[in-house]
């Protein structure tokens, strides 16, 4: 489009007086559109701000976030280090066929949750 077609547009919109009063309402409306949507964003995020802050505030909620932490340190490791190997290799249909059911589970028992001394095969 080049500036002579432009010049040419805004000519037209300025000598049609009922284009013009159509302009200016849709873009009256588009700004009032604009400006209700923003406020209510800027309103939406300030009540996500007090509601969060409301509920960290509540002591029940700390003493749960505390306990958490606390417990979490008590779990025991479910990862252990050969836990994945151990899963891999019983992946294979020939480990399965070689060895009983039993001793395949009390391997991956052994390798992922630790051992207990409670071994069938001992």
């Amino acid at each position: 489009m080049s500036q002579v077609d432009l010049s040419e547009i805004m000519r037209r919109v300025v000598a049609n007086d009922q284009l013009k009063k159509k302009l200016k309402v849709f873009l009256g409306i588009g700004c009032l559109s604009i400006l209700l949507v923003g406020g209510l964003i800027i309103w939406a995020g300030v009540a996500t701000v007090k509601q969060v802050a409301s509920i960290g505030a509540n002591v029940n909620v700390q003493e749960q976030v505390q306990n958490l932490k606390t417990g979490a340190l008590n779990l025991p490791a479910i990862a252990k280090v050969g836990c994945w190997e151990k899963v891999q290799s019983l992946l294979a249909v020939q480990v399965w066929l070689e060895k009983p059911v039993a001793e395949n589970i009390q391997g991956l028992k052994d390798a992922c949750l630790g051992s207990d001394g409670k071994s069938p095969t001992k």
